[in-house]
């Protein structure tokens, strides 16, 4: 049972990993580049800039508070299933220490009542560490639209073409501009070059 704290912070690590780095951005943009693009005929400026992860992780009154609630239910069904795990040991103990006096078919009827209480028990441990994740990955998603709303208004006046996050050596594009987007002409390009090749 004491694993299971472990492994709900090994989730949550997990959820922060992935969440942020591939997903979030944050508050305090720093420009790191400055280019002309070339889109059709018209020259554009292109604005490039990051937010630190660690940062925001470090300095954000919203994500704190909800880290240290979210922190807190996990050790709540902790102790909850640690509770639970040591009343049941408790009652296998005082049966034990009947010693010679158990009978076959008393120690038979026990052993069912044992396990069977012993699997709710891992069934209940599973139950809460899926409603655990959940709430992380809510609670994520709340903090990635809060972060996507305050960009989108922010950016209105900064007008970069590109921000993306940095920290913990993982760096993701968070921000875009859709004009600089080339997907069309490499698939078309892709497709050309693949019927060539075809062809052959």
């Amino acid at each position: 049972m004491k694993n299971f704290q472990n492994i709900a912070i090994v989730i949550l690590a997990i959820l922060v990993t992935i969440l942020f780095y591939v997903q979030f951005s944050g508050t305090s943009s720093k420009s790191v580049s400055s280019a002309k693009s070339v889109s059709g005929n018209e020259a554009k400026e292109l604005k490039i800039a990051y937010v630190d992860i660690d940062s925001i992780q470090a300095n954000y009154e919203f994500y704190k508070a909800k880290s240290a609630e979210f922190e807190k239910k996990k050790e709540n069904a902790d102790r909850q299933l640690n509770g639970s795990f040591q009343k049941i040991e408790g009652e296998r103990a005082a049966f034990a220490q009947r010693g010679n006096s158990i009978t076959q078919a008393e120690y038979e009827s026990f052993q069912r009542d044992y396990t069977t209480k012993m699997q709710n028990l891992e069934n209940q441990k599973r139950v809460m560490e899926g409603q655990i994740q959940e709430e992380g990955f809510k609670m994520m998603e709340d903090f990635r639209k809060r972060i996507n709303d305050f960009l989108i208004e922010y950016n209105k006046k900064k007008g970069y073409t590109y921000i993306y996050t940095d920290g913990g050596g993982i760096n993701f594009l968070f921000y875009k501009d859709s004009t600089q987007n080339i997907t069309k002409e490499v698939v078309d390009g892709l497709n050309a070059a693949y019927r060539k090749a075809g062809s052959k």
